[in-house]
């Protein structure tokens, strides 16, 4: 009973581990975006990477919000706006990780933009701060002379702004601004600077705005003309005539700069996954079964001489936690017993022990545990030795993983283990006087002498076998 009892406890833990394992990561599609993970002691090019996820942080708010609109027919039923407070929510944490960024920012990078230029005035637009554009507009010699020799970080990614331009659609911006306060100069000019901002870093827009065989850009012009046409003494002319020019691709040394930056990131990257799985060495939990035939060697104090130590079967099972192992084992000797039955011998150890090596390929477990061992002597008179749970046994064992899955490995073990006999014997062979203490030993009939009197042995056993893992660690 207490055989069964050890062995579901272990089956149960075991279980109640791997649904933690399971349970880990994120749920799939999740839209969480980990702020705590960011040190503020980072480097530069950790800098990089999480402004990077930032810009997906906001990519994510901002398309939480929609327009909608229901159409019978040629006539308008319904239209309104859905997802206001899911955008409101998102943003209230992006706005958390955007302040502990930029306060990081202003004390491990003193001086450095964290946003370009651009990219600050593409937020400005989408959160329709047209006030703070036009004053950038107005006041662009000042703004641009203090940026003068100023690179910001991650320079030479154009992902960013990209997507915060785009996050709200060219219609919805149009509407935006014609809503909002100002002259329609100051309307036309803010539309007019957007489309060029938007045009700039996305090429399929750029294109778009006057379809062709090939990319024509000459709308840039003839748009800006017609500004010039329409307000002739407009205080812009100097800000279009200088800040808006035509379009040019990255040149191939800023194309390399920018290979050379992904690459940094994407190294970086890998060291955290890296650093990921050993923290995730914490998490995983094992549990093997496996079956090993093994062979009994004995020395000659008088338990072999007596008992039948044949060839042994066992099946075990194991359960891992970090470099922690409990393993159970029950195994059986087959061989005549003289009382009918066909298994000579049979017992069950419990051991723990340290799990030592590459978890994830090879592993060496140290056990050290207790055993009860049920024996039947080769002669059919004289009664079997029943040795209890007060022996104990001291194991090594190596497995090697051949992987199947990400979560099943087939595995191969070999085990030396050594079974201290001692302790009491039934019946006619308990001699109660064995020890001063008063606790008995178990006499063997067939020795004489004071020395070797009592049964007092080490049994080793070397198996071999294969198995089983289930939710195999991760790294």
């Amino acid at each position: 009973m207490v055989n069964k009892v050890i062995l579901w406890v272990l089956v149960a833990l075991s279980f109640s581990f791997a649904e933690f394992y399971f349970a880990y990561d994120a749920p799939e599609g999740s839209d969480t975006v980990s702020i705590e993970v960011f040190n503020c002691d980072s480097d530069s090019v950790s800098f990089a990477m999480r402004k990077r996820e930032l810009a997906k942080q906001f990519k994510t708010c901002a398309g939480k919000r929609s327009n909608y609109k229901v159409s019978v027919l040629f006539f308008t039923v319904a239209e309104g706006e859905s997802g206001a407070e899911e955008e409101a929510e998102c943003f209230k944490a992006y706005s958390d990780s955007l302040f502990l960024f930029a306060r990081c920012g202003e004390a491990a990078l003193p001086g450095k933009p964290l946003f370009s230029l651009d990219e600050r005035l593409a937020y400005q637009y989408y959160f329709g701060l047209f006030n703070n554009v036009l004053q950038y507009i107005r006041e662009y010699e000042k703004v641009n002379a203090t940026w003068e020799g100023k690179d910001g970080l991650d320079k030479y990614n154009m992902d960013d702004e990209k997507n915060a331009l785009a996050a709200m659609s060219v219609e919805n911006m149009e509407n935006a601004v014609a809503e909002a306060e100002g002259s329609r100069e100051d309307k036309d000019m803010l539309l007019l600077f957007y489309k060029y901002l938007r045009a700039k870093y996305d090429w399929p827009y750029r294109c778009s705005i006057k379809p062709a065989f090939t990319c024509d850009t000459s709308w840039l012009g003839e748009q800006k003309a017609e500004f010039f046409k329409k307000y002739p003494e407009t205080l812009y002319r100097g800000f279009i005539e200088t800040q808006m020019p035509g379009f040019a691709d990255p040149t191939e040394e800023e194309k390399k700069l920018a290979k050379a930056d992904d690459e940094k990131i994407e190294q970086k990257n890998r060291e955290r996954a890296i650093e990921q799985e050993k923290a995730e060495r914490n998490v995983w939990v094992a549990l093997s079964g496996m079956a090993m035939f093994g062979i009994p060697v004995t020395s000659t104090n008088g338990f072999d001489d007596n008992f039948d130590v044949s060839n042994m079967l066992t099946f075990g099972l194991k359960a891992s936690w970090r470099s922690v192992v409990f393993q159970y084992q029950y195994f059986m000797a087959f061989g005549d017993n003289n009382k009918g039955g066909s298994v000579s011998e049979k017992g069950y150890t419990l051991m723990g022990g340290l799990m030592l090596g590459p978890k994830k390929i090879f592993t060496l477990d140290v056990l050290f545990g207790l055993s009860y061992i049920d024996t039947y002597p080769l002669d059919k008179d004289m009664p079997e030795a029943n040795l209890d749970d007060e022996s104990w046994t001291l194991a090594f064992q190596g497995t090697y993983y051949f992987p199947i899955s990400s979560s099943w490995d087939i595995t191969a073990h070999i085990q030396a283990r050594m079974n201290f006999v001692e302790n009491y014997c039934r019946d006619t062979y308990w001699d109660p006087d064995g020890f001063s203490d008063g606790y008995g030993r178990c006499e063997d009939p067939y020795r004489n002498g004071d020395n070797d009197k009592y049964w007092d042995d080490m049994q080793w056993t070397f198996s071999a076998g294969i198995g089983i893992r289930f939710w195999k660690p991760r790294y």
